[in-house]
């Protein structure tokens, strides 16, 4: 009899590549977004940011991974969560 381990790791497979983010702390804003719908969130290539905070570019790039089947409802309420800039924030 074979027993499951405790903790299951995610299967690669079953999600993909969402967006990256420009940094730990956006990253961690559209996590808890998604979370906040019931959308689980997998971050990528977060260890340089989190151990180096200032760093900026590609090495302060984060990737959010969501489940495959849940990524076009991820991307719309990321859509829906931009802020558009009103009147008083255009240039003149």
């Amino acid at each position: 009899m074979t027993q499951e381990p405790l903790t299951k790791k995610p299967d690669p497979g079953a999600f993909v590549k969402l967006v990256t983010a420009n940094g730990l702390p956006e990253a961690d804003l559209w996590k808890a977004v998604l979370e906040s719908s019931g959308i689980e969130v997998y971050f990528r290539n977060e260890a340089v940011a989190a151990v180096i905070p200032e760093t900026t570019g590609e090495l302060s790039a984060v990737d959010l991974w969501v489940p495959r089947e849940q990524a076009a409802a991820a991307l719309e309420i990321l859509q829906d969560e931009r802020v558009e800039p009103t009147d008083e924030d255009e240039p003149s």
